[in-house]
């Protein structure tokens, strides 16, 4: 089997962490049932965030402004994970591999130049 070249985003470890979070979200999401479609959604949106904000000149306002968006983004899904789990909606497994997925998502986009001071 052939490897196909990485995507361009891919070397930005913030982008890694949020495709690294989507199959838990996922699975969780499925879970939920029909609260859980939000967190899908939620996460593609934060993925189009990262990508514009990496389209953006760096330092530029446009790009902080779209990086900040993407880690208000995965913050909301945190608290979204944190009260499926305080609910006991989800097997507490499935509730910890999205809860570690997403805070490692939410450490590297907060780790981005003028995301935290946005």
């Amino acid at each position: 089997m052939k490897r196909r070249p990485p995507h361009p985003l891919e070397h930005h470890p913030s982008f890694r962490a949020v495709i690294a979070a989507a199959p838990p979200v996922a699975e969780l999401a499925h879970v939920l049932s029909d609260d859980g479609r939000d967190l899908v959604g939620a996460l593609a949106i934060v993925c189009g965030d990262l990508a514009q904000g990496f389209a953006a000149p760096p330092g530029s306002r446009a790009r902080n402004e779209a990086h900040h968006r993407a880690w208000i983004a995965v913050r909301e899904i945190d608290r979204a994970v944190t009260a499926a789990r305080i609910h006991r909606r989800a097997p507490a497994r499935l509730l910890a591999k999205a809860q570690r997925a997403i805070d490692r998502a939410d450490v590297m986009i907060a780790a981005l130049p003028g995301v935290v001071s946005a």
